[in-house]
């Protein structure tokens, strides 16, 4: 019986941290998109809009804090912030 629940708890540890694990890579991408996005638009944008998506991307962060996924959310603004740093110096500069 003992090595049975041990193979289920195995089993639970894997699958979830599988789901962890794609978790965290899509929040990465998700900063990237994020960023391209504004990057892509912020010539048709205000200064009260490029400052309310920014407060967008920090909602984001804090979804993924208030579902359990800290790393996820670090790694969301990692996405974001070094896509902008990449892509766009005068921008990081404002901004960072």
């Amino acid at each position: 019986m003992n090595r049975l629940f041990f193979i289920v708890a195995l089993l639970l540890v894997t699958a979830c941290s599988g789901k962890e694990g794609k978790i965290n890579k899509a929040a990465r991408a998700y900063g990237e998109a994020d960023a391209r996005t504004l990057i892509d638009g912020i010539s048709d944008m205000s200064q009260l809009e490029v400052e309310g998506y920014i407060l967008g991307v920090k909602a984001t962060e804090y979804e993924y804090i208030e579902e359990g996924h800290e790393k996820a959310a670090r790694l969301y603004i990692e996405g974001f912030e070094n896509y902008i740093r990449e892509n766009c110096d005068s921008l990081a500069r404002e901004i960072f």
